[in-house]
């Protein structure tokens, strides 16, 4: 028996992962524009997962996706432990100070660390600068990579030890 079989709580159902959704749903409703985009690209790849004559909810695959999405996250957590320092993170954290980030996969975190420090071209920069070694090392990274900094960084600011340091 898994652990999740041996503790409910620890269990998704129809229910909880569509309460989810819905609470999700209202939630990505005030955080940005792209939101609307965002839900409703949601929707239709969860639409063109499920199958109403075979009676698989939108739920299932919303489940799976999620339990392969942290599944990759942790993964490559483990890959990336320890490449970043306090420092960098303190660049980083400054970049977007919220719990709930508005980043999606096509955005760098290079980017967006750049924009908050006013850095239009790295060469404004000296080399020895952190910031610049930061963003630099950052536009290397993939959209898996950033994925896993953002969400570092969003367990940070709710609270949680940071899970790369």
């Amino acid at each position: 028996m898994t652990n999740a079989q041996n503790n409910p709580a620890n269990t998704f159902n129809s229910g909880s992962v569509c309460a989810l959704m819905n609470s999700a749903d209202e939630a990505m409703s005030y955080l940005t524009l792209n939101d609307d985009d965002m839900t409703y690209w949601v929707m239709n790849a969860l639409k063109k997962r499920t199958n109403d004559g075979q009676g698989i909810p939108c739920e299932v695959p919303m489940a799976q996706a999620g339990a392969r999405y942290f599944a990759l996250l942790d993964n490559a957590t483990a890959d990336m432990k320890g490449r970043f320092s306090p420092a960098d993170f303190s660049l980083l954290l400054n970049s977007e100070c919220s719990p709930v980030w508005s980043w999606e996969p096509s955005r760098s975190l290079a980017g967006q660390v750049a924009d908050d420090n006013g850095v239009d071209e790295l060469n404004d920069l000296d080399t020895d600068s952190p910031l610049r070694i930061l963003i630099e090392r950052l536009m290397t990274l993939s959209p898996l990579e950033n994925a896993v900094l953002v969400d570092a960084c969003e367990q940070v600011w709710r609270g949680h030890p940071n899970p790369l340091l």
